[in-house]
This record gives structure tokens, sequence and C-alpha cells, in this order.
């Protein structure tokens, strides 16, 4: 019997009747021009008040940026691939070295076992490694150390190699705020990996943006922008590192800064003893009015303040922050968000609280990866633009019955040593 086959007349007619399969879409990532007049219409059709000042941004450098390399599916089969940090950035030398040496065949267990490998840039050529792999067994083990010896002996760049495992597993991502718990051993290096030229430093896990040549200048940006006055004080809340706030703390009297992460707390802990002057303090903990009103209830932390939020990308602060950040009334709110409704929301907020919108910085701090951020710059309203009275910040909350005559504050750890 013969196998069943259409007539020529019949395959030409079922071929004509078929739907014609539309041409796949081919999505392109959002050019600076793009983001430019996106950002302009929503200026514009949301009738943004205050002043709109220039774009910041910097070039983007390959060796200042952050590089991976990934286990992905591809055909049933797990291959590893080079994801750059920005759609045509060229590859720098090292990072092509240490890929062509994971495919060697002396390798193949301990690639077999890699789930990521992080490249961190410190913003000054070099790259501090992470390593997440699965090594079950002595092969991928071994082969895992001859890696790391070949890394010490060829890669000079490479100034510290860590590995580590995440439990529950998820893939690591330093660029974004993850919550899970991360066991780290360190096979060469420190654990605190330089930040570019400024003499502070970050936990090699800690948080920091794909691309860094933009954020290393940000402090200075924000310096300017703002223009501190002798006396002022200074909180940066989800500070990372409190790379901003080290930066900033020459200009201000008082510096504080607060992060959920440990590691967050190492690398602040660090760059408080890098910083100039000694009047910085780090708080460990979730941002939340609670803390706020509890911490402005002393006295001595009174006076003229400027608050910076690093909100995490699609966060929104906690129910009820803003009207306890306004009822402290600080001097200036800086808010730095992604989100272009969660800006307008915060915009109308805060105007109800008695804050006007003075500034507005677009940043475009990581150029080629298709997104860009909003600093607003909120003020009180001492010209009466929103037509309203609001209640003057008490200067001392302290009632004068139950104020304290003498206080001897316990020496800190340094100047006991001292």
């Amino acid at each position: 019997m013969k196998p069943f086959s259409r007539k020529p007349e019949v395959k030409s007619r079922v071929k004509k009747e078929a739907p014609k399969l539309e041409k796949p879409v081919i999505r392109r990532g959002a050019s600076f021009e793009d983001i430019q007049k996106q950002f302009s219409a929503w200026v514009e059709d949301m009738h943004i008040p205050g002043k709109i000042q220039a774009w910041f941004t910097a070039e983007a450098k390959p060796e200042n940026s952050d590089w991976k390399i990934y286990s992905k599916l591809v055909n049933g089969h797990e291959s590893l691939l080079l994801d750059a940090p920005a759609k045509g950035m060229d590859i720098p030398e090292v990072v092509a070295l240490v890929f062509e040496q994971i495919k060697k065949t002396h390798l193949h267990n301990f690639r077999k076992a890699i789930r990521t490998i992080w490249f961190r840039a410190c913003g000054n050529g070099t790259f501090a490694l992470v390593i997440q792999a699965n090594l079950r067994g002595k092969n991928s083990a071994h082969e895992c150390k001859t890696f790391v010896d070949f890394l010490e002996r060829s890669c000079p760049e490479i100034i510290s190699c860590h590995q580590i495992q995440c439990q529950p597993f998820v893939p690591f991502d330093p660029t974004v705020h993850q919550s899970t718990r991360i066991e780290s051993r360190c096979s060469f290096g420190r654990d605190f990996m330089p930040i570019g030229e400024s003499g502070f430093c970050m936990h090699v896990l800690d948080w920091a943006p794909r691309i860094k040549d933009a954020w290393l200048k940000f402090p200075e940006k924000i310096a300017g922008t703002i223009h501190p006055s002798k006396g002022d004080k200074f909180f940066e809340f989800y500070s990372g590192s409190s790379f901003v706030a080290a930066s900033l703390s020459p200009l201000f009297e008082q510096v504080e800064s607060l992060d959920c992460r440990e590691t967050s707390m190492e690398s602040s802990r660090q760059n408080i003893r890098n910083a100039v002057q000694d009047n910085m303090r780090f708080h460990r903990g979730f941002f939340d009015p609670g803390f706020l009103t509890k911490f402005f209830s002393k006295s001595e932390n009174d006076g003229r303040w400027t608050f910076y939020f690093n909100l995490p990308q699609g966060e929104p602060l906690p129910a009820g922050s803003v009207e306890t950040i306004a009822g402290v009334r600080p001097e200036r709110i800086l808010i730095e968000t992604s989100d272009l409704e969660q800006a307008q929301k915060l915009i109308k907020q805060f105007r109800n609280q008695g804050y006007v919108l003075r500034k507005t910085v677009p940043l475009y701090l990581e150029p080629g990866r298709g997104n860009f951020e909003i600093l607003s710059i909120f003020v009180p309203d001492r010209a009466g633009l929103l037509g309203r009275k609001y209640p003057k910040m008490a200067q001392n909350p302290v009632k004068p019955a139950h104020k304290t005559l003498f206080v001897q504050k316990a020496p800190t750890f340094r100047q006991r040593k001292d």
C-alpha cells in the first residue's frame, strides 16, 4: 500500500488558504533620544512643576561595568552565554580570556556546574569575580581549583575571587535587592572591593548599579544640586554601601545611613572608618515610619536635615511614610525612582503635606540599558505657593521639665583606643 500523499492541486489550494504568519516583531532597546522624548512627554502631559535640570549621565566604559557568564538551556543542552552590561559594548580583554578558558576540555565538569559568574567592576579597570556553581563531585571541585589557579596566575585585573551558594537557590544578581541567604567562601583576595578612586569600598556581594561611571560621579552631582549649608545634616535611606553618604560626609555636620542587609552593614562600617570626618553612623534595619518617629524623638537629632531615598526598582515607600517624613520637617527630601507613575504620586502626596517639587533631575545612569531614573527634590512650601498653612517642626520636642542638664556620652571604641 502506498503511503498517503496529497495531489499537487490539493497542496497548492491548501497553501493558498492557509493563514499567512505575520513576521515576528523585533524589539529594540530604547535609545537615549527615545528616553528623552518619553520624559519630556511625561513632564508636559502631567504638568510637572518645578525646575527641570539637564540630564545627568556619563560615558559607559566596558572595564567599569559588570559582566556576567550564565548557564542557559539551549536546544535541550545547557550552554554558557556571556551577558553584556549593555548592547553593543566591547568585551574587555580579561572577560574574553576567562570565557575562553572555561570552554577548554580539562574544565568540562566545572563548566557543567556553573550557574553564574559575575565580573564585578571596581570602577578602576579591575574586577572582583563571584562564582555561583554546584560543585558536587571531586572532579568539578578539582577543576574549579584549577580554574582559580589560572585566574591568580594569568589575570592580574581580577583582584579577588569568591565562591557562593544561595539558599534557597536563585541566580545571584548583585544589581537588584535580593532577600536570599548567601554563603560565601573567598578563594583569594579580600571581601571588599574599591569603589573607583573615591577611597571608599564595598563588599563584593553588596548592591551597586551594573554600569558604574555615572554612579561614581553622582555624589558630586547631588552636592552641586542642593548646595548644603554649614550645620546641615544628611540621612541616606536604602543606602547599600553608604557610598553617597560617605562621599558627602565632609559637607555635613552629621551623616546617617540605613539599610537592612548584612553586606551593606559591613560595607558601611568600612566606609565610616575611611571617612575624612568622624561624623557618620549606620543603622541596620528596614525603613518604616516607626523608625523615623523614634529617631527624631531624641533632641540631639534636631536640625536642618536632607533626606535621600534611593528606592529599589518597583518598590514604593511603606504606607504612612510620606506623612511621617513631612512631619519631621526636613529641609530637603530627595527621592530617586525609576517609575514615572510612582514619581507622580509622590508629587501629589508631598504637596498635601506642604512640600513643593523644587527641582527634577533626569538621570541616565546606565547608558545602553534602556532605563532611566528621576531624582525629585522637595522643599517646604515657605512661599505659600500651595495656599495652605502647615505647622512648623518643633525645635526641641523634649519638655523643659524633663530636659537633661548634663549628659556624659560613652567614649567610642576609637576614643578608648587612643
